[in-house]
């Protein structure tokens, strides 16, 4: 059961030349127990809690530090309510992840 399903303001993903964009309203975050889901529409994301280092908070973005090979290394949410939404959660759900 989703904890939160949030439509990013834009999600970017990877480097040049690699590099995935998706702008608001095709962007979503969905936040699980054990896990989070970012849906960029050409490409879908999925990361255990156990599997990131942490999220980096800013005022209007969310980076994600991970160490799964298959994903894509930089992912970052854009969009200051989406931001605060996702912090809200993670700390009101206590999830397992480390936020800085």
């Amino acid at each position: 059961m989703e904890i939160l399903l949030k439509r990013a303001t834009s999600i970017s993903a990877g480097e040049f030349p690699k590099l995935v964009t998706c702008k608001w309203p095709l962007g979503r975050v969905a936040l699980y127990q054990d896990r989070i889901v970012l849906d960029a529409c050409a490409e879908k994301y999925e990361l255990l809690f156990s599997e990131i280092e942490h999220f980096q908070f800013n005022v209007f973005q969310v980076n994600i530090e991970h160490h799964n090979p298959n994903v894509i290394k930089d992912i970052s949410i854009n969009g200051v309510f989406t931001s605060r939404a996702i912090r809200k959660a993670i700390e009101r759900h206590r999830l397992p992840v480390k936020i800085i």
